[in-house]
């Protein structure tokens, strides 16, 4: 099951149509790169990194996701960007990072459109999950890997916001019924 991965919405657009947008449906990582993206604007930025409960903000023109990692030895912040450099490669779309000891600090940005796409977005929900793991297990070696299943990340991103859209729906309904 393949979906198109891309904004084009050309108007003001409401929660649900905002939430469709920013769903990603492929087959796995490898898929992304063959997707037309377009730049999001910072209220559609906004929304995901709500909904998805980043930890990653918005540089001041808005055209790039900026967060900083800090780890608890350099060990860990080493086997942090061999994980994500394994994800970033099968999606063809590479973070900006800045290392020293065990902080990182990490810039994300699309050229093409110069600005923040849906491939920004989920590398950076992508990262997060990838720090919370190292956070949870030991770090014995600096070449361990953290292994992400590409089909239940990009099932959990989706049911985030399937989990958006029922509560939308169910203030919706509740206001209607106080009518």
């Amino acid at each position: 099951m393949y979906r198109y991965l891309s904004n084009e919405i050309g108007f003001k657009t409401t929660t649900t149509t905002l939430i469709s947008s920013l769903k990603i449906v492929v087959r796995d990582l490898t898929d992304i790169p063959t997707i037309s993206v377009s730049k999001l604007n910072q209220d559609e930025v906004s929304h995901a990194i709500d909904v998805h409960q980043l930890t990653w903000s918005q540089n001041i023109d808005t055209s790039k996701l900026i967060r900083e990692y800090k780890f608890n030895s350099f060990k860990e912040t080493f086997v942090f960007m061999g994980s994500v450099s394994q994800i970033a490669d099968q999606m063809k779309h590479f973070p900006k990072w800045t290392q020293k000891g065990s902080v990182l600090k990490v810039e994300m940005t699309t050229p093409d459109c110069q600005g923040i796409t849906i491939k920004d977005l989920f590398l950076a929900y992508t990262m997060d999950k990838i720090a919370n793991n190292i956070q949870s297990q030991p770090v014995e070696n600096v070449c361990d890997i953290i292994k992400i299943q590409s089909n239940h990340l990009l099932n959990t991103w989706n049911s985030n916001y399937n989990r958006q859209e029922e509560v939308k729906t169910q203030e919706f309904q509740k206001n209607i019924l106080q009518l």
